[in-house]
């Protein structure tokens, strides 16, 4: 499965991988293997079952990283759950129940992916026993609530609506025609068949024809209008019923729409266009990574829309920006060659035989539609497409980052789209030249120069501060009151920052070793503090970190430390002075 694409995940076939692979752990930790061992079992698997499974051997260093990787993470989560079981325990014990409740376990089942069984052993070695019944209460609870959210989305309403009895055929011909004269022969409004839908009512629609292609394999449906004498329905959006027929979901925006009539179908032309740009793109895409990350690069999904187009993939390891740019220049290589895009049916069978990429999990039928990029790319897929490279124009990458283990995301943009986003690229480059007062070539020149000059001024800044600060502690001396017999200086500074108020703290330690410092500094309208206790105080029982605590509360705020040295920060610098005279009685208290 791992060779095929799937990867360990939370949801879905990923999910099912990643169950597999840490109850194998798990019976590894029962025979006392605590570190990751499964991977060094694939290359054996590959030498048994080679001949049947030649991916394995193929991707032996992949599915070595993927199945590697996991066994880490799990070592970690077991870690960590051990951590919040251990209190969990704790807590059953001090309370008396011993007995560790359903919702709890369930918690670290499912948060935390702890195995229930090993939940079980880790409370009998403690004289626990854990709630089962609770346990399983929960976990029914989360799968009715993963049930009702399907039976929520669209699809799941028409499996159990009125359309999953409805078997009148609807033929789509969106991959060669964008308009089309339809007859409707359904409207179904709240999940009743209607004979009409009028203005300002939303309807799903059923054709008898429709160039309207319904979302499907991560390409967004069609959009555009449905028109007839007086009547004008905007097409939003398309699913697919039960049995095939593409439903149109409309707003009716003028006149009514009638089972039976003719209207217009009219797919939104230029969406279609930049929709066949990006579909295209992303198979020269998915065929560029493979040759510059290597053949373990398989899809894990996609989206296709008109602005812009999606791609998640298999891949362990960052990408380097060479990486991007070579995956980048392939891709438009192609485009400028204006090679042909051809689209075949074939069985299943001779598909796979030519070499085609299919997706591991994706249902097909035994015949297949086979899209073709000349001698380049080679993919099973039900989408629309441009007819030469050519019309895709540029190919431009816009992000690329990771997703989550081993799964990372590209998204990209084509056509009038990739020269917007040039456009706003060049726009903000030109924008930067004027504020640098530079021309275009010479802006990274420019800023290089400009950062070298920050930090030489950041470097006389320090040495201005480190004076000022010789220069207001000097002045701060003579501020110093006794208070229950210790030295405290408690006062207003001037600082513009936490570190300006630690250096003249520091400055101060070694003019007064034997006073509590306590300074507050007002920046904006937040403070900030800073309290030093000599040592010989701290022994006495003072603690800075307690003091400053309670000063910092005052105005709003928090902190705290070491009980020599402490900071803390508020919200409301009006209460400074107060927060002063609070530490003066604290001090003179001993806290």
């Amino acid at each position: 499965a791992v060779a095929d694409g799937v990867l360990p995940s939370n949801e879905g076939r990923g999910y099912i991988i990643r169950r597999l692979l840490r109850r194998a752990v798990r019976y590894g930790k029962v025979l006392g293997l605590d570190r990751p061992f499964l991977y060094s079992l694939v290359e054996t698997v590959g030498d048994i079952m080679g001949v049947y499974y030649p991916n394995v051997v193929e991707k032996r260093e992949f599915i070595e990283k993927v199945i590697s990787t996991e066994e880490e993470r799990f070592h970690e989560t077991l870690s960590d759950g051990l951590a919040i079981l251990e209190e969990i325990s704790k807590q059953a014990l001090e309370q008396g129940t011993k007995q560790i409740g359903g919702s709890d376990a369930f918690k670290l089942y499912d948060t935390y992916g702890f195995p229930f069984d090993l939940t079980e052993d880790y409370a009998a070695e403690h004289g626990l026993t854990v709630d089962r019944e609770g346990f399983d209460a929960a976990m029914q609870e989360q799968r009715d609530r993963a049930r009702a959210a399907r039976q929520e989305s669209g699809g799941m309403k028409v499996q159990g609506g009125v359309l999953s009895d409805y078997t009148v055929k609807s033929e789509f011909v969106g991959y060669n025609d964008t308009v089309t004269e339809s007859k409707i022969v359904a409207i179904i409004v709240d999940d009743a068949m209607v004979d009409i839908a009028g203005e300002g009512q939303s309807a799903q629609v059923v054709l008898d024809v429709t160039p309207f292609y319904a979302e499907s394999g991560g390409q967004v449906s069609d959009q555009g209008l449905l028109r007839g004498g007086s009547v004008t329905a905007r097409v939003e959006g398309l699913f697919k019923a039960p049995h095939g027929q593409h439903v149109h979901q409309v707003t009716v925006e003028a006149g009514e729409l009638k089972v039976g009539e003719t209207v217009k179908a009219e797919v939104d032309h230029d969406k279609r266009r930049d929709i066949e740009k990006n579909h295209t793109a992303t198979h020269l895409l998915h065929k560029a990574l493979k040759e510059v990350l290597g053949t373990h690069v398989n899809q894990a999904g996609s989206l296709v829309e008109p602005q812009r187009l999606r791609f998640d993939f298999s891949h362990f390891g960052s990408i380097t920006p060479e990486e991007l740019a070579d995956i980048e220049r392939r891709v438009n290589e192609q485009i400028w060659k204006g090679t042909n895009v051809t689209i075949e049916y074939k069985s299943l069978d001779e598909a796979k035989a030519m070499g085609a990429m299919a997706l591991f999990g994706e249902k097909y039928g035994s015949i297949v539609r086979v899209v073709q990029v000349g001698d380049y790319s080679l993919e099973l897929c039900g989408g629309c497409h441009v007819n030469n490279t050519s019309e895709i124009g540029i190919f431009k990458l816009v992000s690329e980052s990771g997703i989550g283990s081993g799964v990372r995301r590209i998204e990209a943009v084509t056509g009038r789209m990739a020269y917007e986003f040039l456009e706003g690229q060049l726009s903000l480059l030109k924008q930067s030249a004027e504020l640098l007062k530079s021309n275009l070539h010479d802006v990274p020149r420019r800023i290089e120069a400009l950062h070298g000059q920050l930090k030489e001024l950041g470097r006389e800044n320090e040495s201005l501060q480190s004076k000022l600060s010789t220069i207001e502690a000097g002045q701060l001396t003579e501020q110093v009151k006794q208070v229950n017999g210790r030295e405290l200086l408690a006062v207003r500074v001037n600082a513009g920052s936490m570190d300006g108020l630690r250096s003249i703290a520091d400055e101060l330690k070694g003019k007064l070793p034997n006073a509590v410092l306590v300074l507050g500094a007002a920046m904006d309208e937040k403070v900030n503090f800073v309290v030093s206790v000599p040592q010989e105080l701290v022994k006495s029982g003072l603690h800075a970190g307690k003091l400053v605590k309670e000063i910092a509360a005052v105005c709003g705020g928090g902190g705290g430390g070491r009980p020599d040295m402490a900071q803390a920060g508020g919200k409301d610098a009006s209460k400074l002075e107060d927060a002063l005279k609070l530490a003066e009685q604290l001090v003179g208290s001993g806290i």
